[in-house]
Parts: C-alpha cells; structure tokens; sequence
C-alpha cells in the first residue's frame, strides 16, 4: 500500500512517495511524455504490482499532511531536571524545587523564559490556556526547530503526592531529558522508569572553572548519532550548540529503533489503509475536468500550507513573538543569489575563488571573471578545455585538469599547474600562455580523467590523479629561491574504474577515497610497496549504474583530520562518521529529493548540486 503524489513544474518533475516505511521525496528530470506511475516508482525501488488508481479529492492532502507528521520531530521537547548530591531514585529528583544560581544561569543559557498562559507557538504539549501545567517553562529556535524545555521545577508540585505524577506525566513521555547537577557525583540513568525516555544528558557545572562536563546515556537500541562530545566545555555558547544538536540529532535516531519503527510502520500503514478506504472509488478516473481537480489540489494544498505557516507549526514558521528567535531564525531562509556575468554563450564545466575572481572553465576555454566589476578576461582559448579547476590559494597556484578541445586529433587530458599571479596578464593570455601549458604540464598524467588534492596541517600539498586503472599520489616541491615549484610522483594504487576520488587526513595519516562501479573504498596513502594490496578498504557497497560522489564533510580544526565523509550515490548520501577510535565508523543515511552531481560542504550547510536544482539541508538535520 502507497500514495504517490507527481507535481509539474517548468523544470522538473517532484515526486513524493508515502509508505509504511516512512516519507520519500525525488525531483525527475521533465521529458516530452509524463512517466508512467511504473517509471516513477523504480525511482523508488518500489515494485508496482497493481495499475494504482487516480485519486480525486483535494482533500487528500490534509490527511498526507497528517501522515507527514508521523515521520518524526518537526519540533523538540527535552526535559529538564535538577538533581542534588546523593539522590538515586527518580522520585527524590522530581521532588526537587530549588533554582540554584548555576541552574539558573544554565536554563538561562539554553534558552529563554516565557509565560505559558496565551503563547501561541510550539507549545510541547504543555497547558497554554489554563495555567495548568504551571505559569512559566524555557523554550529556544536551534536551526530552524523549536524547542521547548519540560523543567521540572517550574512544573505542578504536589505535597501529598511523593511520586509527583504530573511532573512524571512530562518527563517520563519525554524522549530526551537533560539532568543538571552541580558536583561530579555519578549519575546513574537507570533509576527513571520509562519505556519513552533513551537518552539521558548528564550536565555538570564547575564552578572553579567555570565550564561544563557534559554526559551522553543511551539507551542499548538507539544507533550511533553526531556530533561527537568533547567532554568539558569553557566556551559557552560553543557548549550550548553542541548540546542542543546532539540531542536534537539523538531524539532523530531514536525513532530509528527498533520500538519506534514497529510502532510507526503500524500507525502509518493504518492511515494509508483509511485513505484507501475514503477516497480511492471503484471506477476507473478519466480525463474531464482536469484541470478544475488541478486547481481544486492546488487551492487547498495551498490553504494548508498558509494555516501552518500563521500557526507556527511549519518548521520555516517565522510566526515568533520573541524578537531575539526572529533573529536567529532570519539567517535559515535568507538566501541571497547574486547576478554576477549572464547568458554566457558556452558550457561551463567547472570553476573556483580566487580573491575577488571567479576562474572558469568552459568550452571557450579558460577565464577569469572579477566578481566586482563583472569584466572578463580569457587566458587560454577553445583549444584549451578545463575539466575541474582546484586554486590552492596558499601555495599561489591553480591546479587546472584539462583536455585538448574535441577537434584536436590528440584529446588526452593533463594536470597544469599556473602561478596565480600569471592569471591576471590578461593582455599577453594566448601566445603566451599556449607556451607556458607546455612547461606546466605534469607530464605523466597523460589521460587522467580525475584529480583532488589535499593540504595537511604542516601546509604540504597532496594530489591524487586518476589515470587509466591507476590512482596516482603526488608531493607538490618548491624550494626556495628556484622558482615555481612542481609535482612529484610519489606513490601509485592500481584500482578499478574509479569514478569519484577525494583526499583527507586521519590521525593514522593521509586518506583516498575513491567511488568504482561497485563500491566506495578507502585508501591509506602512505602505504609502503609491500602493503598495497592490505591498504586498501571497503565503506560500503552501492548500486551498479550510479551517478557517485563524495565529500569529506566534518573537520577537527586543530588537526584538519576528517570527521566524516559523505558517500553519495543517486540521491542517496551515507555520512560514514568516524569516531575517536580508528576502527569504529557509524552511518546516517540522508535521502535527497535531487540526484547530487556534487556536494559542497559549507557548515553548517550542505548544498546537493544537481541538475533539477540545489538542495540546502542542515548538517545538523
């Protein structure tokens, strides 16, 4: 049982598909014939058995909309707890009602104090019209989500009552609950009885140093999730970031266990049941009235979407009282697109910054365009095409992969290496710089079909070329005083067809990572000759035919070592994230509605590239 729903646009065909196991959506490229529902499904991986039937009604929509919201948290509550020195048992830490300075100066920290009674935004379930479930709670905005707190001192106390059921009723439903304490007294998450709560925050402040140690319980089935935690915290604000998304990515992957799967697999298939029952007829939908049907859906869908976004419902909801939220949630959607040089007459394959200039690479060969004045500049001809363009602004120099134009007899492509500063002599571009390919060809990539490079923290440039079924590693050399540099050979890896390469650095060294037909491997690139073949490591295995690539995504500043590197294929991406101990990697899986050709990484933004358009999602999503 499925629903899928296909909207037109000038572009692109979008696609959303509703099943019992959860929520797809997929941009198609527009042909001269609409596909067939059997076409759009195999996008899917879905088998089509039975002819699906049209479904009529506008009113659909509201009860899709429904469903959508089963698929898990749009917006966040996360209990809040005191606990003193000593207590072991759930009912000594509910009865607590102290706000100690540091408790208050934490609460204060993660987010902002707000009356209950008349609040018209996400509310987490508490009482926002009778005061019932107490007059004052804390909630903040992380990345576009609510979030609001259950503190449990500011919930209903009741003397007679040792259990406190109604601060229970809160905390316990709560799958996240963050427990504050003021000494390093061990926390032992096993004394709350509840079957919702799987991750408990333990934060303990210290007051010698002021900062924060922070404590992450799961429970056993919840599968590995980011950021990693550093433990003890001085910076603030820094802690109070890394808090939130851990937790906010944590409530995430709880409903991938076990329990919550189960759970919504049954409530969504019952709802798709229902529908099915409601709206699909016995007879078979004709053609009449078209058009009226398109208008009906997209008046109502329209509708719906209006009355989510005015009641805060909708995640981009800029429905905020709070002039503070407003202004953390103004830099989510204010994307700028600039109009830099328009109808250029050629194929652009590549580019990069270089200052205050855009180089460009195109079938009219390569140019330089000053983002300021928008003038252009052509530094070599059509008899010079750029393929991928890499400027390593800390070396001075451009790393240029580039082939003969198609009518040349001899169309194998080169590495060239160009000093920066010989860019911009636009008046003596192609006599000149005809001459200097010649000298700044690496020679012995001839017919290399990919290159990337990497710069360690000791600022030593890497390049690994793909040439043939060989990935070469080059050192870039330049000593002082002798002029421009140049690379040398330094190792090579016979492979596959490789069809995606990158570089990066692990604590155990320099890293490739290459795409083949089959799979996506790992390389460790400081391999001796007598350990080749053992250097070599599978990630993951993908789907034959795939359009493939990779991104390392996640940096450790200090080191420049790589946290994560975002495997992609299809519209699929797996965030293969290492851990601190080398043999441990965890995955998360991101579905895209586009089918990247690449992927940029821009923390704490990723941009999906692909042909339909550009997708922006946050890292922290």
């Amino acid at each position: 049982m499925f629903i899928l729903s296909v909207v037109k646009t000038e572009e692109h065909y979008r696609a959303i598909l509703w099943a019992k196991t959860g929520l797809q959506r997929i941009y198609l490229p527009v042909s001269q014939k609409m596909p067939s529902p059997h076409t759009i499904c195999q996008e899917f991986d879905v088998n089509v058995v039975r002819v699906p039937r049209e479904i009529k009604e506008a009113e659909i929509q509201k009860d899709l909309l429904y469903i959508e919201e089963q698929e898990g948290a749009i917006n966040f509550k996360f209990g809040v707890l005191y606990r003193k020195k000593g207590q072991s048992t759930d009912n000594e830490i509910l009865c607590n009602n102290d706000i100690t300075p540091a408790f208050q100066k934490f609460l204060d920290l993660i987010g902002e104090k707000v009356a209950l009674k008349g609040f018209n935004e996400y509310k987490g379930g508490l009482d926002v019209k009778g005061d019932t479930t107490g007059t004052h709670s804390y909630r903040t905005l992380m990345e576009g989500k609510h979030i609001m707190f259950h503190v449990s001192v500011l919930l209903p106390f009741s003397r007679d009552n040792p259990q406190q059921v109604e601060r229970k009723r809160h905390i316990g439903n709560d799958i996240v609950n963050i427990v504050f304490q003021e000494d390093e007294d061990e926390f032992d998450p096993t004394c709350f009885l509840s079957q919702m709560s799987h991750i408990y925050a333990s934060v303990t402040y210290k007051a010698e140093n002021d900062s924060y140690l922070l404590r992450v319980f799961n429970e056993e089935t919840v599968p590995p999730y980011g950021p990693e935690i550093a433990g003890e915290y001085t910076d603030h604000d820094h802690f109070r970031r890394v808090l939130l998304v851990k937790l906010m990515n944590g409530e995430k992957a709880v409903y991938e266990t076990p329990q919550f799967v189960a759970r919504r697999e049954r409530t969504i298939d019952q709802l798709l049941q229902e529908i099915h029952k409601r709206y699909v007829r016995c007879e078979e939908s004709g053609r009449k009235k078209r058009f009226k049907k398109a208008a009906r859906f997209t008046e109502k869908g329209q509708d719906l979407k209006f009355q989510k976004i005015i009641s805060g419902a909708a995640p981009t909801s800029k429905n905020c009282t709070s002039l503070s939220l407003q202004r953390k949630l103004a830099h989510f959607s204010n994307w700028r697109c600039d109009k830099i040089l328009g109808d250029i007459p050629h194929k652009i394959h590549c580019a990069d910054f270089w200052e205050t200039y855009i180089v460009i690479g195109s079938d009219s060969g390569l140019s330089l365009i000053n983002t300021q004045t928008s003038e252009v500049s052509e530094i070599y001809d059509s008899q010079f095409v750029p393929k991928q363009i890499i400027v390593v602004e800390e070396k001075s120099i451009a790393i240029i992969r580039a082939e003969k134009a198609p009518q040349s007899k001899n169309k194998s492509g080169y590495i060239y290496t160009f000093d920066l500063s010989s860019l911009t002599m636009k008046s003596q571009c192609t006599k000149n710089m005809r001459k200097k390919t010649k000298e700044e060809k690496v020679a012995p990539t001839k017919g290399c079909t990919l290159v990337s490079t990497f710069l360690t923290i000791a600022s030593m440039l890497n390049m690994s070329v793909v040439k043939h079924k060989t990935i070469q590693l080059y050192e870039w050399i330049r000593i002082p005083g002798q002029g421009q540099g140049w690379f040398s050979l330094k190792n090579d890896f016979h492979m596959g067809d490789v069809q995606s390469l990158c570089m990066f650095s692990r604590p155990s060294g320099l890293k490739i990572c290459v795409g083949t037909s089959t799979d996506f491997l790992i390389i460790d690139a400081e391999a001796g000759e007598n350990n080749k073949k053992k250097c070599i490591e599978r990630l993951h295995k993908h789907k034959e035919n795939s359009s493939l690539c990779i991104t390392p995504v996640i940096k450790d500043e200090i080191n420049n070592w790589a946290l994560g590197v975002l495997l992609t294929y299809n519209n699929i991406s797996l965030l293969e994230q290492f851990t601190l101990h080398p043999d441990n990697i965890f995955t998360i899986l991101i579905k895209w509605n586009v089918k990247p050709l690449h992927i940029h990484n821009s923390l704490p933004y990723l941009m999906a590239i692909g042909q339909q358009g550009i997708e922006i999602r946050m890292a922290s999503n």
